[in-house]
């Protein structure tokens, strides 16, 4: 059975978190879990749209939505009504 949530993960305290601090602290612990879930989604935060972290995902992540194939911001909008089959 698929879980639909992952554990928490906590940002060291008073960190940055930019693309780098992502892919080497956050990411590699998400990943995990996200082999779990249905969907992995992210916002439009910088440390979420770099290049580094877009590449980094598409390589772990088979089948990763990469920023530039994500639904406009609406707040009416939820990934299920933008699924593309």
């Amino acid at each position: 059975m698929l879980k639909s949530y992952t554990q928490l993960h906590f940002v060291d305290e008073k960190a940055k978190v930019n693309a780098s601090y992502y892919v080497t602290k956050l990411l590699p612990n998400l990943i995990k879990d996200c082999r779990h879930l249905r969907l992995f989604q992210q916002d439009g935060a910088s440390a979420h749209t770099a290049a580094l972290v877009q590449d980094w995902i598409k390589k772990k992540c088979p089948g990763f939505t990469g920023k530039n194939e994500w639904p406009p911001n609406s707040p009416d909008l939820s990934p299920l009504d933008y699924h593309d089959s």
